[in-house]
């Protein structure tokens, strides 16, 4: 029987695995389709019907389809009642995302590339892992001594944070610098049903 939730992405891919995360954190099965990112199955024409822009992630509920990470776990936290924000919270979430796509994924994100995949100019990888140590660096600062992001209870912000730091490892960023950054992520991952990429992701088609 087919899950309610399809989630297209790739295995590779941070904003999918914010998604895939949220899953897995509401207990909601889901069927994944894989795409195909060196091929440029994010190109073909039955992708672009479900996403204008040919990024992944991509869920479709219901007869609709969804895309941008954020986004979606917006969505997924209404759609399941968990995780979610409400009243003046809701805008300080709105807050954290724009800055978390702000700020930093690009720094993180680009690091992981140039590390992982692709090698830039010496100069461009060093821009943007200065851009992401700072934001690491920021974002330490900010959160609580205990709790999450937003309060006592962890929210789709803590999930969406959490996943771009998650690519440190591939970028070769030590965290050991900011232990309130590694105490906040040891408790996300202490969250029932946590599961790394590897644990929540597939290289291939699934029906969940």
């Amino acid at each position: 029987m087919a899950a309610e939730i399809t989630l297209y992405g790739s295995y590779l891919s941070g904003p999918t695995y914010k998604v895939g995360l949220m899953l897995a954190l509401c207990g909601a099965p889901f069927d994944y389709r894989h795409i195909d990112l060196a091929k440029g199955a994010q190109k073909a024409p039955e992708f672009l019907a479900l996403n204008r822009y040919g990024q992944v992630p991509v869920i479709t509920h219901k007869g609709q389809s969804f895309c941008q990470s954020n986004t979606i776990l917006t969505y997924l936290a209404e759609t399941f009642g968990q995780y979610d924000t409400a009243g003046e919270a809701r805008w300080r979430a709105h807050e954290w995302l724009h800055w978390e796509a702000d700020k930093l994924m690009p720094g993180v994100a680009r690091t992981r590339f140039f590390t992982k995949f692709v090698k830039a100019e010496p100069a461009v990888a060093e821009n943007f892992r200065k851009g992401a140590e700072g934001a690491l660096n920021q974002l330490n600062g900010l959160l609580p001594a205990a709790g999450f992001v937003l309060g006592a209870a962890p929210t789709y912000v803590d999930l969406a944070l959490y996943a771009t730091c998650w690519q440190t490892e591939d970028a070769r960023i030590d965290l050991s610098g900011w232990p309130g950054l590694m105490a906040w992520m040891r408790r996300v991952e202490a969250l029932p049903r946590f599961g790394k990429p590897r644990d929540i992701l597939f290289k291939e088609d699934h029906d969940g």
